[in-house]
């Protein structure tokens, strides 16, 4: 599996807090299957910044750390952007990470809002030839709005939470999230792992098998590894 969607950096967020915590999610995720993780710290003006200030710095400290505990695990770096006006500014400044594809990045779907500008927001987003993932939907206000089909139908992405279809966050995002993968809307589900004891790594490949048990494997391979490969490909040109 590949885990698009971790917080993993430690001391940046309200993920991991320490060195100890964040090879501990690491050796969790490598005994669950996860080959690949991308660690995607929030980035909130104003509140939550580190992440991109030092990110590079703090992955490549992870890459040392892994090969020296012998924890056989892949790494790379984007980040989980809170929407905000200036953002498309911000990306075309080269402000802002985007996975190694260089054409995606993961815009986080406000958990107790839904701004009218969104829509447009992602739109000139995808005008820009870049592709925005919308992270869990499901768990947001949006899910009652048409932003996540008219998403997709323009060319974006959607990434759910693992632990929404397991009903971690209540059965009514549980409900959403099902629905998402149902009409075909989800092209990625990730952790979004936070610590080692709860929201950990081993939430995906529950998830996984939750989805092959109900949709089929061909649908939780495709949701969870397949179509993540694009993301970690560098200048990748593929389409999803």
């Amino acid at each position: 599996m590949i885990d698009i969607h971790t917080h993993v950096l430690p001391g940046v967020d309200d993920g991991s807090q320490d060195w100890e915590e964040t090879l501990q999610m690491c050796r969790t995720a490598v005994e669950v299957g996860i080959t690949h993780l991308v660690a995607t710290p929030h980035f909130i003006p104003g509140a939550y910044t580190r992440g991109i200030e030092i990110g590079s710095q703090l992955l490549e400290g992870l890459k040392n750390r892994l090969a020296t505990a012998e924890i056989s695990l892949e790494v790379s770096l984007a980040a989980e952007m809170e929407p905000f006006p200036e953002m498309v500014q911000w990306v075309e400044e080269g402000r802002l990470p985007l996975y190694p594809s260089g054409k995606h990045l993961l815009v986080e779907a406000p958990l107790y809002s839904s701004p009218t500008w969104l829509g447009d927001l992602l739109d000139d987003l995808i005008t820009l030839d870049l592709v925005p993932i919308l992270a869990h939907p499901e768990r947001s206000p949006i899910a009652y709005t048409p932003i996540p089909e008219r998403l997709v139908k323009r060319g974006g992405e959607i990434q759910l939470d693992a632990g929404s279809l397991l009903g971690l966050w209540g059965r009514e995002t549980q409900r959403w999230a099902w629905i998402m993968v149902g009409k075909g809307w989800a092209t990625y589900v990730a952790s979004d792992s936070h610590r080692s004891d709860i929201r950990d790594p081993r939430l995906l490949s529950r998830a996984r098998e939750a989805i092959a048990r109900e949709r089929g494997e061909e649908l939780a391979q495709a949701l969870t590894e397949e179509r993540a490969k694009k993301l970690i490909t560098p200048w990748c040109n593929s389409g999803t």
